[in-house]
């Protein structure tokens, strides 16, 4: 059986996609198809933050039931979780499993003999692989769904996280990206009964042998803590020190009605300590254009606080309206013009950050990850900085010196190992 799948959203969501893989892969019950149209199986893993991400799935499950009527399609994830109804509509033959029951997809299609797995062994097409540590949020944004879709927070165990990452390593991925819905609340037991908090589980993780790093998907600012920090600025590269931090506004007023939990104040305050003791440290954010009530005046105060927090770069996006959320039931909606318009104003501000990001990298050495193929290969440095190299060094790791770059995008040579110690080293 040929096997498509599809993933739309958030890391936690591709690493699911990656478990299910590897149950139907390895148990021979299914092998990867790149295309829709000729595969048996089509499994689409899908999104609901946002109506684009909804409509995103639905225009693909569309055309597979048109171009594809005889394979067996597959919906699950989040929006299969809120909205089942829509995809029965847009594929009316469609099997549509929610969120809690993905484990059980397998015996659902008759793959009785797909091995217990509950971990991953590597990541297809990828070089890094995602390894999801923790689920749920409760915090209640005002304009956020994903709580009430996945309300509970739960973390997986220790040892079976160090396992898995053994195991990855083993296996020689030399990037482990450490993932959850809300990553920084993560918290456990060791088979000691020990707690174990999201900064404790980085120690822990920091103990395993072997060549390898480990990068942080989105973490809260309110998670960046003294005793994160501290441990970030002795990693020494373990870590990887470029942090995705979510502003969503600089302005207070409008942080207060997103019911987010800290002030602009605040979130600076943070942002300056973990620089004190990480100068080197990228940071990314997302920022939100168009929520509901926000004021010419808001959307000018939180251009000018992002300017002031030196983003490496951001992910803007437009505010959408997902029902039952409170900011749904506001009535001062703003006009799409509107809100197109301060997303491009956002869109504008990235590309001059990344820019900036690109060019300030110039004349550093890095420690890459290779990505990427022989005829066209890539690394991705300790900073986050995607780089285009000069010639494949082969899978893993390679330091490399960034020479030049143009726009948003950098370039680098592939250096001997002793050759970078005339460079200044960037993490």
């Amino acid at each position: 059986m040929k096997a498509f799948f599809k993933t739309y959203g958030c890391r936690v969501n591709q690493y699911e996609t990656e478990a299910l893989r590897e149950k139907l892969t390895k148990s021979r019950f299914a092998e990867v198809s790149e295309d829709f149209a000729s595969a048996d199986l089509c499994v689409i893993n899908t999104c609901t933050v946002t109506e684009e991400a909804d409509q995103d799935a639905l225009r693909l499950a569309r055309k597979i039931n048109r171009r594809n009527p005889a394979a067996k399609l597959i919906v699950t994830g989040c929006l299969a979780e809120r909205d089942p109804a829509a995809i029965q509509n847009a594929a009316p033959g469609a099997l549509v499993i929610g969120n809690k029951d993905k484990k059980n997809i397998p015996a659902l299609i008759g793959c009785t003999s797909a091995p217990d797995l509950s971990s991953i062994t590597g990541f297809w097409g990828h070089s890094r692989a995602f390894v999801k540590i923790q689920d749920g949020c409760d915090m209640g944004c005002s304009f956020c769904i994903i709580p009430s879709i996945r309300p509970n927070l739960s973390a997986r165990p220790f040892e079976e996280i160090s396992s898995e990452i053994q195991g990855l390593i083993k296996n020689r991925c030399p990037e482990i990206v450490l993932c959850g819905i809300r990553l920084g609340r993560y918290l456990s037991t060791d088979l000691a009964s020990r707690r174990i908090d999201f900064v404790g589980l980085l120690e822990r993780l920091l103990e395993i042998p072997g060549d390898f790093r480990i990068r942080l998907s989105s973490l809260e600012i309110t998670d960046v803590t003294d005793r994160f920090i501290a441990l970030l600025s002795r990693a020494d590269g373990k870590i990887a020190p470029s942090l995705h931090l979510p502003l969503q506004s600089g302005s207070d007023k409008t942080l207060k009605e997103m019911g987010r939990w800290y002030t602009a104040g605040f979130y600076r305050r943070r942002l300056e300590a973990l620089r004190e003791k990480v100068p080197n440290c990228a940071v990314f954010s997302d920022v939100m254009a168009g929520f509901p009530g926000e004021s010419d005046a808001d959307f000018e105060e939180s251009l000018r606080f992002i300017g002031e927090m030196k983003f490496s770069g951001l992910h803007p996006f437009r505010y959408s309206s997902r029902p039952g959320t409170a900011a749904e039931k506001r009535a001062d909606h703003l006009p799409e013009k509107i809100i197109l318009s301060r997303a491009e104003s956002l869109r504008a501000l990235d590309r001059q950050l990344r820019t900036d990001f690109a060019s300030h990298a110039v004349g550093s050495v890095s420690r890459i990850v290779v990505e990427g193929r022989p005829g066209k290969p890539e690394g991705l440095c300790e900073n986050f900085l995607s780089v285009s190299l000069d010639r494949y060094p082969g899978p893993g790791f390679a330091w490399v010196r960034i020479h030049s770059s143009k726009d948003l995008n950098a370039f680098a040579e592939v250096l001997p190992q002793r050759a970078r110690e005339n460079f200044p080293i960037v993490r």
